[in-house]
C-alpha cells in the first residue's frame, strides 16, 4: 500500500465523513443529541432551564415531576417559526444557504386532580404531550475551485484493487458505468480518473469547480404520557413513559465542472445520494423536585437509555458530460443505482439533569439546570442479520466522551405580565483529538408572556449557532470546510386552564 493509501485509510477512520451510506459514529449522534426544539416559550425564553420548575408543558420531556406542580388542568399549544442560516467556507471560498418554515412545537394536555388534603398527596396529575426534540431542517451549500484534488480520486481509491464486479453500486461502480474512471492498461485491478488521464499524468489536470448542497429535514419527535404527584406541596415524584420517533432525511448533491474550460475532454459530473432513516423508540424518564422552604426548588432527572429500531433506505446516481462525442454521438453518460435498505438498531445515552431554582415571592424566579450526558454509551446492534458492528461502536468510544449541558434563566414578574431570559450551552461531545472537539453549541432567549384567570399567553424567542467542520470527502490534503449555523427561532404558546 503506498503512502497515499495510508492517509486515505487512516483519514477515513478518522473522520468519518457523514455522507457515507453505512452507519457510523456521525448517525448515532445524530439521533443522540437533543435540543429541545419543542419547548414551550416560557421555557425557551428561560433557556430551557426548567428542570426544578415545572407547571409547563415542557416538564413532562425535561423532569416529569414539574408536571406535579400544575394545580389546574391546562391544554398547552406552541406554534413555532423558525429560520435557518448556514455559513460555509470551503478552500478559501465562502457560501451562503438559508430556509425558513412553520411547524408545530408541541401540543398537550394535564389533568389536575385535587385530593383535598394539604398534608399528604395534594395532587395526582396525568398528562399528554407531542413534542420536537430535534428539528433536522437544514439547508448546506460548499462551494470552491479545486486545484489539489477531486472526489473522483475517492473513488479511484476504493475502487484500486477490485475487480469490476467488486466495485460498489452506489459510489464507484457508477463512476466507473459513466465513464469517470478506468483501468489502467493492463492492470486490471487499478484506475484512474479522467481528472488524473487515466493515471498516465497523475494531479495535472485539477481546477474543477466543487459544489455541493446539503438538504436534511425531518423531526425526532416523541410523544409523553405523564404521571406525578405532590406531597404536601413540598416533595414532588413523577414520570413519563415516552415513545419516540425519527424521521429524518439527507439529500446530497455533489458536482464538479469545468468552468474554465481547461481539463481535457471533461464538463462535469452530479453525483446525487439520498438517504432516509425511520424508526421508534420506546423510553422513560423519572424525576423529583423538593421543596425545603418556599424559596428554593432542587430537582433531579433520569432519562434511561432509548433503544431504536431503525429501517434505511438509500440511492445514488451519477451523470458525467463530456466535450468530445463517442462513436455513437454521446456527450453525457447517466447511471442509477439499486434502492438499497438496511435494517438495524441503535442504543441511544443516559441522560442526567440536576436543577436548581430561587422563586423571590412575587418578584420573580431564577433557575439553572446541569446536564450530564455520555455520548460513549451509543452503540448499534444488528436486527436480526448477525452483521457485527464491533468496529463502529469502537469509533464510538474513541470519538465521543461524556459531556456537560448547563442552562440558565430569569423570570421577572410585572403584575399579570413577565420579562424571561435566558442561554444555554450544550458542550462538544468530541475527544480532544477529534476534527470537531470544538464542536460546541450556545443558545440566546428572551420572551414575554401574560396570564389571566382561564388562560396564560407567552411569545419567546431564541438563537443558536453551531461550529462544525464538514469533510466532503477524504482527500490526500485533509482539506475540510468550516461551517457555521445559526437558527432564529419564535415561539407562541397559549396555555387554557379548566
Amino acid at each position: 500500500m503506498n503512502k497515499r493509501n495510508i492517509f486515505l485509510t487512516i483519514l477515513i477512520s478518522v473522520l468519518s465523513p457523514v455522507w457515507l451510506f453505512a452507519q457510523n459514529e456521525e448517525d448515532a449522534l445524530r439521533y443522540s443529541q437533543l435540543f429541545n426544539a419543542g419547548n414551550s416559550a416560557r421555557s425557551m425564553s428561560m433557556g430551557g432551564a426548567f428542570g426544578a420548575l415545572g407547571a409547563d408543558i415542557s416538564a413532562l420531556s425535561l423532569n416529569p415531576a414539574g408536571m406535579a406542580v400544575y394545580r389546574r388542568s391546562t391544554f398547552s399549544v406552541s406554534p413555532t417559526y423558525i429560520y435557518d442560516n448556514t455559513h460555509t467556507t470551503y478552500l478559501g471560498t465562502k457560501a451562503y444557504d438559508s430556509d425558513s418554515r412553520l411547524s408545530l412545537g408541541n401540543i398537550g394536555m394535564v389533568y389536575a386532580y385535587s385530593t383535598g388534603n394539604d398534608n399528604g398527596w395534594s395532587n395526582l396529575n396525568f398528562g399528554f404531550s407531542y413534542v420536537k426534540r430535534t428539528d433536522f431542517y437544514q439547508y448546506m451549500t460548499i462551494s470552491a475551485i479545486n486545484n489539489d484534488h477531486s472526489m473522483l480520486d475517492y473513488f479511484v481509491d476504493n475502487a484500486n484493487g477490485k475487480s469490476l464486479d467488486q466495485l460498489d453500486d452506489y459510489q464507484e461502480g457508477l463512476a466507473f458505468d459513466t465513464w469517470l474512471i478506468d483501468t489502467i492498461t493492463g492492470q486490471p485491478a487499478s484506475y484512474g480518473s479522467v481528472l488524473s488521464q487515466y493515471g498516465d499524468q497523475p494531479n495535472s489536470t485539477y481546477g474543477e469547480s466543487q459544489r455541493r448542497r446539503v438538504s436534511t429535514y425531518g423531526n425526532h419527535s416523541e410523544t409523553n404520557f405523564s404521571f406525578a404527584a405532590n406531597y404536601g406541596y413540598k416533595f414532588y415524584i413523577g414520570g413519563t413513559f415516552t415513545i419516540r420517533t425519527i424521521d429524518f432525511n439527507r439529500d446530497t448533491r455533489h458536482r464538479e465542472e469545468d468552468v474554465n474550460n481547461e481539463i481535457y475532454d471533461f464538463k462535469y459530473f452530479d453525483y446525487l445520494y439520498s438517504l432516509g432513516t425511520h424508526g421508534t423508540a420506546f423510553t422513560g424518564e423519572l424525576g423529583a423536585i423538593f421543596r425545603p422552604v418556599p424559596a428554593l426548588r432542587l430537582g433531579a432527572a433520569v432519562h434511561f437509555p432509548s433503544v431504536y429500531k431503525l429501517h434505511d433506505n438509500y440511492k445514488s446516481y451519477m451523470e458525467s458530460g463530456f466535450d468530445t462525442p463517442d462513436d455513437q454521438g454521446n456527450t453525457t453518460y447517466t447511471s442509477n443505482s439499486p434502492d438499497g435498505y438496511y435494517d438495524y438498531k441503535l442504543n441511544s445515552p443516559f441522560h442526567f439533569v440536576g436543577s436548581v431554582a430561587l422563586q423571590f415571592k412575587k418578584l420573580g424566579l431564577l433557575s439553572l439546570d446541569y446536564e450530564y450526558v455520555d455520548y460513549t454509551g451509543m452503540s448499534f446492534r444488528n436486527w436480526g442479520d448477525n452483521y457485527d458492528f464491533s468496529p463502529i461502536n469502537q469509533n464510538i468510544r474513541d470519538a465521543y466522551k461524556g459531556t456537560s449541558n448547563i442552562r440558565g434563566g430569569a423570570e421577572f414578574r410585572l403584575g399579570a405580565a413577565f420579562l424571561r431570559a435566558g442561554m444555554a450551552y450544550y458542550g462538544s461531545p468530541y475527544k480532544s483529538t477529534e476534527l470537531n472537539k470544538n464542536a460546541s453549541t450556545i443558545s440566546y432567549s428572551g420572551g414575554i408572556g401574560y396570564r389571566s384567570g382561564m388562560f396564560s399567553i407567552d411569545l419567546g424567542y431564541s438563537y443558536l449557532t453551531h461550529n462544525e467542520n464538514y469533510v466532503l470527502y477524504p482527500n490526500i490534503n485533509g482539506d475540510y470546510a468550516t461551517t457555521w449555523k445559526g437558527r432564529h427561532r419564535v415561539t407562541a404558546t397559549v396555555n387554557f386552564y379548566f
